[in-house]
């Protein structure tokens, strides 16, 4: 006779990240102790994955602290997302970002950069803007809350 066992199925894991993109968003909710900040935080404290920046969030991150904060500066930043590589915005992510504002007209400068940066180097993308899992690419997005 067969027997039955009992079956208990789980979600699946997701898939370690070797690489992420961080949108401003999700260094500022870092920085402010937002929701999500804290997922930011056990990545760079685990050192398990390539983490950059493009230098137009790197602007966005910078400009909205200095907003708050006169003593605020770009020094400060880089201690506070200490081994967060900052890339220069190329021509190919210039016209990566015009190809996903023709696709979504929701996307600030800085969201389609991310998702630029983070298609050149097929990471992940991180952001804590609900906004983006209504667009349609082949990024792979991470919203933090």
């Amino acid at each position: 006779m067969s027997s039955w066992k009992s079956v208990t199925t789980r979600p699946a894991a997701r898939p370690p990240v070797s690489s992420v993109v961080l949108d401003a968003s999700a260094a500022l909710a870092l920085i402010l102790g937002e929701p999500g900040g804290d997922r930011v935080m056990a990545l760079l404290r685990a050192q398990k994955a390539s983490v950059a920046m493009s230098s137009v969030n790197w602007c966005e991150t910078v400009t909205r602290l200095q907003r708050d904060s006169p003593i605020a500066n770009a020094k400060k930043l880089t201690s506070i997302l200490p081994g967060v590589e900052i890339v220069a915005f190329s021509q190919a992510q210039a016209e990566a970002a015009a190809e996903f504002a023709r696709r979504s007209g929701a996307l600030s400068l800085g969201d389609r950069a991310c998702l630029a940066l983070a298609q050149t180097r097929k990471a992940t993308a991180w952001t804590t803007d609900k906004i983006w899992t209504q667009v349609k690419t082949v990024v792979p997005i991470e919203v933090l809350r």
